[in-house]
């Protein structure tokens, strides 16, 4: 053999061992990133599933509350009601007192001035005195109800002002787990949530028209399916052309009963979107 052929052989040697070793390392970073992806994804479905939960219970706690508030608010006009009621029942029978008292005392001098008319008087002066218990007896009845009724309204004003604190506290702890989502690069919009914990029907469908905003630098692409398919705000579909090429990935943004348009979130590069190019469910 001639000293090239060995430096040929040589020179193959290397080249297989170098391909073998760029070979395992293209390997092992495709097994990572799909690890990775696993992982991420896995986390993403799960803090959903909380956020959806926590929705649901918000949803439900503030059901409750506003039927609460709204009982709250019946029995306080009802009470606010009942109390002017009683304070003029009981300003009545305090007028009716007074005029009572007057006529007693009229009564009683009337009594010791006229000798002749001392026993009919004393008669009317006793009825006047019964009259002015019931009176009195009535009044502390009315007042002791007026009492109870601002006792009611009291705990109803109490029992008004811790629920609404509570809903406050339920506001600020869906804002900060929005927060904290929206930090770690999650969902925080319950439709895009509900988008992705139910994929859409498999569907096939035609592009109608594709444009870019170039003051955004987004590409909107309209498509033949709409919500009476299934589709919602948030759903993900792919592109391809006649050739079966892969073309990008949209996400819905509006969606009516027969069209929807979509902003593309992933796109290869030197590929086009063009009109009757194809979107599906089904990848």
């Amino acid at each position: 053999m001639t000293t090239v052929g060995k430096v040929l052989v040589v020179l193959h040697l290397v080249l297989s061992v170098i391909f073998m070793a760029f070979a395992g390392a293209v390997f092992t970073a495709q097994k990572n990133w799909r690890k990775e992806a696993v992982t991420k994804t896995t986390a993403l479905k799960a803090a959903n599933e909380k956020l959806a939960s926590q929705l649901a219970e918000f949803d439900r706690e503030r059901t409750d509350t506003s039927k609460k508030l709204a009982e709250i608010e019946d029995l306080n006009t009802k009470l606010k009601g009942e109390k002017a009621a009683l304070t003029g029942q009981v300003l009545t029978l305090e007028a009716d007192n007074a005029k009572l008292t007057l006529a007693n005392d009229t009564l009683t001098q009337q009594a010791q001035l006229q000798t002749v008319e001392t026993v009919e008087r004393t008669l009317e002066s006793d009825k006047a005195r019964e009259k002015n218990a019931v009176a009195f007896l009535s009044r502390d009845e009315l007042n002791k109800k007026l009492h109870e009724a601002m006792d009611k309204q009291f705990s109803s004003e109490t029992q008004l002002q811790q629920l609404l604190e509570r809903h406050d506290r339920v506001l600020n702890d869906l804002k900060a787990f929005r927060l904290y989502n929206g930090s770690k690069g999650m969902l925080t919009d319950p439709k895009m949530m509900v988008a992705q914990a139910s994929p859409p029907p498999p569907l096939e469908g035609r592009v109608m028209d594709y444009r870019k905003e170039k003051k955004q630098n987004t590409e909107l692409v309209e498509i033949s399916l709409g919500s009476d398919d299934g589709l919602t705000v948030g759903h993900m579909m792919t592109v391809y052309n006649a050739k079966g090429t892969y073309l990008g990935q949209i996400r819905l943004t509006t969606v009516e009963a027969d069209k929807a348009v979509g902003i593309v979130t992933l796109k290869p590069k030197n590929t086009v979107i063009t009109k009757d190019d194809y979107v599906t469910t089904k990848l």
